[in-house]
């Protein structure tokens, strides 16, 4: 895990109380419902929770690229203190690729499989730059350096079918960031891939953070690349968010029933146990969500209080959870007092980050 970023830098992008929700013929889904959290200049906010969760829908409301039969319906998303909801569809052409870019899950379906892969980085420098086709070309050759791929000047004029998994990942992160931009939305960008072309993957995104002074808002389920790469960690359910704080208290002192069954349920190398840990039962039926607490069917430690819709309380400085447990009446924190499954489960993300 990074270090934190000062409380004091610019806020760059900012959630508040963001509503998308899908209409459809069987009703409505609450996809993202009422989502607050924000990016700060430099920094990586890790985005976790199971599939269906909301996570890539949120990343989705930030560039305005939801289409019917879904829509934003409520909230603010503020850039530099803009709210880009309010943007023409030029001006938000404009913050796309400019201002904030994506990687998106898949690299196969969203690079074009007739065009090159440096025509299409330098179709992307040419939508934002007044450069001439030349320069543009000269840009994606310079790119695709930049983010390791040997022999760049030959690897541009390939297809994305000649390449590798890694390499078409590395080529969308060079398009991404072709046009130098403020905020990197990165969802899934290891999935697919073996784990030595994923810690590549994230070794690479760390060195271009650093070197382009850009935020990145990481959207994964894995959190063993959370440890390895955020600052902040937002840990969503059934659309909303159930817990945020900096990425050392989610492992250390996860608040939140959720967060702790999910770090339980990590394997572990040298694990003698016969069954892993899991959280029971499944993610609800989002055209029938239950009242109350949407994670209280699946949580060990549900009261009857739980049958009204938990408050979003601060347990400390910068921690919050969306739970009717209070720091005082919470399961024990990981330390001396956890639950061993709990506290390994840590203990393993720790030592994977070098921590």
């Amino acid at each position: 895990m990074t270090n934190a970023v000062d409380a004091g830098d610019v806020g760059l992008l900012e959630l508040r109380d963001l509503k998308t929700h899908f209409f459809t013929q069987d009703g409505t889904v609450r996809a993202v419902d009422g989502v607050t959290f924000e990016i700060r200049d430099g920094q990586t906010l890790g985005v976790v929770g199971e599939s269906g969760c909301g996570k890539s829908i949120t990343a989705m409301s930030v560039l305005r690229l939801i289409e019917r039969p879904g829509r934003i319906i409520g909230g603010e998303v503020l850039l530099r203190g803009k709210n880009v909801l309010n943007y023409s569809d030029q001006e938000m052409r404009d913050v796309r690729g400019n201002q904030i870019s994506m990687i998106f899950q898949e690299p196969m379906t969203s690079l074009n499989p007739v065009y090159t892969c440096g025509d299409q980085i330098a179709e992307a420098v040419e939508l934002h730059e007044a450069i001439s086709r030349r320069e543009a070309w000269g840009r994606a050759i310079e790119m695709l350096a930049q983010v390791g791929i040997p022999e760049p000047a030959r690897r541009a004029k390939q297809y994305p079918h000649q390449m590798s998994g890694g390499m078409r990942q590395r080529v969308m992160i060079a398009m991404a960031l072709s046009t130098n931009p403020e905020l990197l939305i990165a969802d899934e960008p290891t999935t697919a891939l073996d784990v030595t072309i994923q810690a590549q993957i994230l070794e690479l995104m760390k060195a271009l953070r650093e070197r382009n002074k850009m935020a990145i808002m990481l959207i994964t389920h894995d959190l063993g690349v959370v440890a390895e790469m955020a600052d902040e960690v937002v840990v969503m359910y059934s659309g909303k968010v159930f817990e945020r704080a900096d990425a050392l208290t989610i492992f250390e002192q996860p608040h939140n029933p959720y967060t702790r069954g999910l770090l339980a349920s990590i394997p572990r190398l040298g694990d003698k146990r016969e069954r892993l840990e899991v959280i029971r039962g499944v993610v609800p039926n989002p055209l029938n969500l239950p009242t109350g607490c949407l994670f209280k069917r699946r949580c060990p430690y549900a009261m009857p209080v739980c049958d009204t819709p938990p408050p979003v309380r601060q347990v400390k400085a910068g921690h919050i959870s969306r739970c009717w447990l209070t720091p005082e009446s919470e399961p024990p924190s990981i330390g001396a007092d956890a639950p061993p499954e709990v506290a390994e489960a840590a203990a393993q993300e720790l030592t994977v980050a070098g921590r």
